[in-house]
Formats: structure tokens, C-alpha cells, sequence
């Protein structure tokens, strides 16, 4: 069906459909000139952005407090970040470190297979029965990597 409008009413249709266009375009130039604003703002504060602190020194600086309250056995209790995938891998690696340096320095004491596996897996219960082995193997090839001299 078709619409016959009269002079009078398409002169009020455009003009409506005018002043949206013109509201547009006032939102429009304002929008960008608040950009503008901003990325003149980002230039001078250019250096003071490269001051803050990044995730990863944030996160290390978590862990080592981590670390220092466990060795203090302090009773505070630090609020956890969420763990990124990065973090996860970091504390994986630092963690292995950390049994591996144990073991090493338990063997290197004169304690046998039997009384590492009762001190690392029962009582401190760090690790797993079959991770233990898997260290234990890992350290006992590189004992025998590293010649010993008297």
C-alpha cells in the first residue's frame, strides 16, 4: 500500500529525519573530540605510564610474599590474585625447583631412598608417590652427570 503524504507532512517527515541526522552528527563530533583529548593526554602522560608496575612484577612480588610468610609461618593471610596461565606454568617450574633442591640436599645428607620417601611423601606430603620416583630419577642422573672430586 503507498503512502501519499501532502507537501506539509513530507516537509515534517524530512525535517525530523533532519534533526536525528543533525543529533547524530553533534554526538558524533563530540565523541571525537573527547578522543582527541585523550590521545593528547596519553602523549604528556606518556612517562608517567611506563612507571606503573606490570602484572608479572606484581605477580612475582605475590609469590615472593608467599614465600616469606610460609618461611615466617606468619598467620596473616594475603588476598590471591587469579591466576593466569603464565603464573600457573611459574609456580609449576619454581615448585620442581623447590622438591628437586630438597631431595638433592636430603641425598646429599646420606638419607636413603626409604627415609627421603617417608620424610617428602608421608610427612610433608609435597608430592605424589610416582612423582617422587620421577625426581628421584631425575636427580640421581644428575649426580651421575657431575663428576665427584674429593
Amino acid at each position: 500500500m503507498f503512502w501519499f503524504l501532502t507537501k506539509k507532512q513530507a516537509k515534517k517527515e524530512f525535517k525530523k529525519i533532519g534533526d536525528s541526522f543533525n543529533k547524530f552528527k553533534s554526538e558524533i563530533t563530540e565523541l571525537t573530540s573527547q578522543s582527541l583529548n585523550n590521545r593528547v593526554l596519553i602523549e604528556k602522560n606518556k612517562d608517567d605510564i611506563k612507571e606503573f608496575i606490570s602484572k608479572k612484577e606484581i605477580d612475582l612480588m605475590i609469590r615472593e610474599a608467599l614465600i616469606k610468610e610460609a618461611i615466617l609461618g606468619s598467620s596473616q593471610t594475603i588476598p590471591q590474585t587469579p591466576r593466569t596461565q603464565m603464573r600457573k606454568k611459574a609456580d609449576k617450574m619454581l615448585n620442581r625447583a623447590e622438591i628437586l633442591s630438597e631431595m638433592a640436599n636430603l641425598s646429599n645428607k646420606g638419607y636413603s631412598t626409604q627415609e627421603m620417601f617417608n620424610i617428602i611423601v608421608n610427612q610433608k606430603q609435597i608430592i605424589k608417590k610416582t612423582c617422587f620416583y620421577k625426581y628421584l630419577k631425575k636427580i640421581r642422573e644428575q649426580f651421575a652427570r657431575t663428576p665427584q672430586t674429593n
